[in-house]
């Protein structure tokens, strides 16, 4: 199903961070064609090159934005290959992304989802450079579809085939959040996350809250978080630091 209209947002994600003119130069080039452009950064601390992360921080922004938004996110590690730019129309928004699997939980499980390869000589752009697609490309599309003077579907042909990631079902941690947090893939059955309950946890029988607030400074604790996820942190502490534990760290988790 198509987006029916632009609301004129903009959403960055990238792996750019903060330190460079990187995120600036996407935004004069999305303001470049569209002036009037209302620019949201989503996140810019996805780790360097982790297109895994970044599908993770972009499926955060499903249904939580105005219909019509244009979301534009660059974790490219292959970029100046000969890999696609895809545009996606789904959950009444626009979505823009090397197709590179970064769109893998915005498509998954969504069969209305429209996919485009981006057709840059048709519209009439070209990159300055190999290495800053995000800038030369996408940004330029993201104002371009935000003004509304680009349809969706004049951005290029349809794609049948976009690259999608392997998602593991075993239990592990997706990301470290800037407070030590493990945020996990395990997502509880509904009505199951009573405050009294615990959850063994690579090891360790961990008291389940329903607020950090719940446990004494520098506890362990579990909640669900607000991504609906298993989360294990310290009250105002860091529990990647204190079990030891990072992205990607395959866990037990037994709940009774």
């Amino acid at each position: 199903m198509t987006c029916s209209r632009q609301c004129g947002l903009v959403s960055l994600t990238t792996d750019f961070g903060q330190a460079d003119p990187y995120v600036g130069l996407m935004k004069a080039a999305i303001k470049q064609h569209n002036l009037r452009a209302s620019i949201i950064d989503l996140c810019h601390e996805v780790p360097a090159h982790d297109v895994a992360v970044g599908a993770f921080i972009l499926s955060s922004a499903l249904g939580r934005f105005p219909p019509g938004t244009v979301h534009v996110a660059v974790v490219d590690p292959g970029v100046g290959s000969a890999r696609r730019l895809v545009a996606v129309s789904v959950a009444d928004c626009y979505w823009l992304a090397p197709d590179n699997g970064l769109l893998t939980e915005v498509l998954i499980g969504r069969e209305s989802a429209s996919v485009r390869a981006l057709e840059v000589s048709a519209l009439k752009l070209a990159a300055d450079c190999q290495t800053f697609h995000g800038r030369d490309l996408l940004a330029p599309v993201a104002g371009m579809l935000s003004s509304g003077c680009h349809e969706f579907s004049s951005l290029g042909p349809v794609v049948d085939d976009p690259v999608l990631l392997s998602l593991s079902d075993e239990p592990q941690v997706l990301w470290v959040d800037r407070y030590g947090n493990l945020v996990t893939n395990f997502r509880f059955a509904a009505g199951s996350h009573a405050p009294s309950e615990e959850v063994s946890f690579a090891g360790r029988k961990i008291p389940l809250f329903q607020t950090y607030a719940q446990a004494q400074v520098g506890d362990l604790l579990a909640l669900v978080n607000s991504y609906g996820l298993l989360e294990v942190a310290v009250r105002e502490g860091r529990a990647a630091d204190v079990l030891e534990l990072g992205r990607g760290a395959r866990i037990e988790i037994d709940h009774a």
